[in-house]
């Protein structure tokens, strides 16, 4: 049978970039998108933004990772109208449509998860838990973050942390956090403070220090993991199908024999 001019060419490279993108491994996402193994523009476009959006939130920069998810949630709003999308005060958010087979809604439910990710990521943020201080808690939290999408993610971890295409900041930060450097933790930490109050204050390294440092608060951010159900954690529940990040996966893994 004649295939539709209407009908998009999908490759091998569209369900590669998509799969690397589902198991959190966005630079090999971006090796495939930059070397042009994606014929559907569209659908290329889209997991760029994507990528991007996941290095940002890899590199502590929480906000940028926010915006950019945004961006991409508005891309497929204007061009599949009949998806749904939540209303925010700040970006556009994806719902999920009806499941069904194809590129088309893993990238819909990839967004989806991202962002819900976040959005859950903002509340916990925002909240001031018993017991512990809500700065300690914040850095908790970008710590969890660090296991998640850094230490325990090895497609992370294992590669040589070279510019971003164009943003050399990103690597530095990366580079920053794989170093273990007490300042990335605290930018990150920052970061994530102000995702849900942007004019709340800096983090300091007194925090830093009556966490116990990087091994006080790794065991903080385990103890973090181990109360918290399988991922994804999605502000509202995942379906089934919808794959965890490796790196959270391996974090809560280890949480749970901790």
């Amino acid at each position: 049978m004649r295939r539709s001019s209407a009908t998009p060419t999908i490759a091998a490279g569209d369900l590669e970039a998509i799969g690397a993108l589902e198991s959190g491994n966005w630079r090999t996402a971006l090796r495939v998108l930059g070397a042009g193994r994606v014929a559907d523009a569209y659908l290329g476009t889209n997991l760029r933004t994507v990528a991007r959006a996941m290095a940002f939130r890899a590199a502590g920069e929480h906000g940028r990772a926010w915006e950019t998810l945004g961006v991409a949630a508005a891309g497929i709003a204007r061009h599949q109208p009949g998806v749904p999308v939540v209303t925010t005060t700040d970006v556009v958010r994806l719902a999920l449509p009806p499941e069904h087979a194809g590129p088309a809604y893993r990238t819909i439910r990839l967004i989806w998860r991202e962002q819900s990710e976040l959005s859950n990521l903002r509340s916990l943020a925002a909240d001031r838990p018993s017991g512990m201080r809500q700065d300690r808690h914040i850095l908790v939290l970008a710590f969890v973050e660090y296991l998640t999408w850094l230490e325990l993610d090895l497609d992370t971890s294992l590669t040589e942390l070279a510019t971003d295409e164009g943003r050399p900041l990103v690597g530095q930060q990366l580079s920053e956090l794989r170093d273990r450097r007490r300042e990335g933790f605290l930018r990150s930490a920052t970061d994530l403070r102000q995702l849900p109050l942007p004019r709340a204050g800096t983090m300091t390294k007194t925090v830093w220090g009556r966490a116990g440092g990087y091994h006080g608060l790794r065991r903080l951010a385990l103890l973090e993991l181990a109360e918290r159900p399988e991922p994804p954690w999605t502000d509202s529940p995942a379906p089934a199908s919808c794959p965890a990040r490796t790196g959270a996966r391996m974090a809560w893994m280890l949480a749970q024999a901790a």
